[in-house]
């Protein structure tokens, strides 16, 4: 999330921003799934976080990034 970007000449860390990457994985789901998605109700709710039980559990990790990943 950090770069470091040169200003008022110095060296200065700052978090990066994060633009919509249109032509990214994630996107192109969302794309693909948008117009069932206004007229139906798809969600997930993945309930609250869990910090111990099994790996099915505790590892999930967010739709985002597995769609980066993959």
């Amino acid at each position: 999330m950090m770069n470091i970007e040169r200003r008022n000449g110095a060296d200065k860390p700052v978090i990066r921003k994060a633009l919509v990457e249109l032509d990214g994985k994630p996107f192109k789901f969302f794309e693909a799934n948008r117009d069932k998605w206004a007229v139906e109700t798809c969600f997930t709710y993945p309930g609250a976080i869990q910090y111990y039980g099994p790996s099915s559990v505790c590892d999930i990790t967010t739709r985002t990034l597995a769609l980066e990943k993959g």
